[in-house]
């Protein structure tokens, strides 16, 4: 018996398992790939890791407020604050005397009149600023912290009425101390005043001598308006 020919030549059929099969692997290989392709997404950021940043930045602003000397390029090491700069550098005669009369302002007149010297509204009056304080003369502002003040007064322009007396502090502070807190008044905050001496301070003492210091008999306004501070 003889093949025929027509049999052999046949090409398979399409329903044939082995010339697909390649194709199939690849189309599957492909759809595992989209499968497991990574994806961008939002995820809500962990507590400790706010807190964390928060302390850093906490302990940053601590770090600075005490080592950077308020960013002063006076400020050096060792020192952290001008304060401390001026405190460990020699002094003037001057100088000497407005770091004494500050220490004295702080201690005995800040509460009232305020480190800035802006005073209370309605209670005590400004000193920065206060045409009483910067007189040429020191005759009139001498008596005030000898015997202390009542009543209404004008200051920078504006009236205002005293709701207790001030203080006396002539039996407090020497007339060293009281020059040197006048001193620094009348050199701070942008006044140019000149200086108070403790014999300027002790003549007004002497002068007043019958007027009590205890806070009996503060001086008003009217009063020492009258005193010439030519004198």
């Amino acid at each position: 018996m003889s093949s025929d020919p027509k049999k052999s030549s046949r090409p398979a059929s399409p329903s044939s398992g082995g010339s697909n099969r390649p194709q199939a692997q690849a189309s599957s290989g492909k759809s595992t790939a989209k499968e497991t392709e990574p994806t961008a997404g939002l995820a809500p950021t962990p507590i400790w890791l706010i807190l964390l940043f928060a302390l850093l930045f906490y302990w940053g602003q601590l770090y600075l407020d005490n080592h950077a000397g308020g960013f002063d390029p006076q400020v050096y090491e060792p020192y952290a604050s001008v304060k401390q700069v001026k405190a460990a550098n020699p002094m003037s005669d001057e100088g000497a005397v407005i770091a004494k009369g500050e220490a004295v302002y702080n201690q005995m007149c800040a509460v009232c009149h305020q480190i800035n010297g802006l005073g209370s509204a309605g209670q005590f009056p400004p000193l920065a600023g206060s045409e009483w304080v910067t007189e040429p003369n020191p005759a009139r502002l001498i008596r005030i912290p000898l015997h202390g003040l009542t009543g209404p007064i004008t200051v920078k322009g504006q009236d205002l009425n005293l709701p207790v007396p001030m203080t006396p502090f002539g039996e407090t502070l020497s007339n060293a101390d009281l020059a040197a807190v006048l001193t620094f008044i009348r050199q701070s905050w942008g006044h140019k005043a000149p200086p108070v001496t403790p014999a300027q301070v002790a003549k007004v003492r002497e002068e007043t001598a019958s007027r009590s210091m205890s806070g009996s008999a503060p001086w008003t306004a009217e009063e020492l308006l009258k005193i010439p501070v030519t004198q």
